[in-house]
């Protein structure tokens, strides 16, 4: 049974403005916690169908997932996949869909999770950690924010 979370944020800027926060490494790299590297593994500009490799510092460790953008519909959508047989975690499928919603000058981020895939056994430990997983995702979410709102 897949997990499954719900995380808003509203960022006082236009979703023109908050969608490259989102999805351009240059600008992703500069507010996200943790990031080692971003290694592009299809060519381009980030579409639906590149492909790319986030390397991250997570509990004193290196861990790299591989990312498939699955809907590239800027300002409004963002989803991404992993398949975590090809990352750290080597198990496990994980979604992430980011809806910008315009509320007058400002975005409601609203981001769904789900993770599943992982075994009963790993499901029952992750169920034991969704709230931490939540937080810091929470966290992310609000870097970005700041990263966004004090951005020239």
């Amino acid at each position: 049974m897949a997990l499954r979370m719900e995380l808003r944020e509203t960022v006082a800027a236009p979703p023109e403005k908050v969608f490259p926060a989102l999805s351009d490494p240059e600008q992703v790299s500069r507010w996200m916690p943790g990031l080692v590297r971003f290694e592009r593994l299809t060519e381009g500009p980030i579409r639906t169908g590149s492909r790319f490799r986030e390397v991250r510092k997570m509990f004193g460790r290196e861990a790299a997932e591989v990312f498939e953008v699955t809907m590239h519909d800027p300002p409004r959508a963002l989803e991404l996949f992993v398949d975590g047989r090809l990352g750290s975690s080597r198990k496990g499928e994980f979604r992430f869909r980011y809806a910008l919603v315009p509320r007058g000058g400002s975005t409601e981020v609203v981001l769904t999770g789900e993770i599943g895939g992982m075994g009963r056994i790993a499901e029952f430990f992750g169920r034991m950690f969704a709230g931490m997983m939540k937080k810091a995702i929470a966290k992310d979410l609000a870097r970005m924010k700041a990263f966004v709102e004090g951005a020239p």
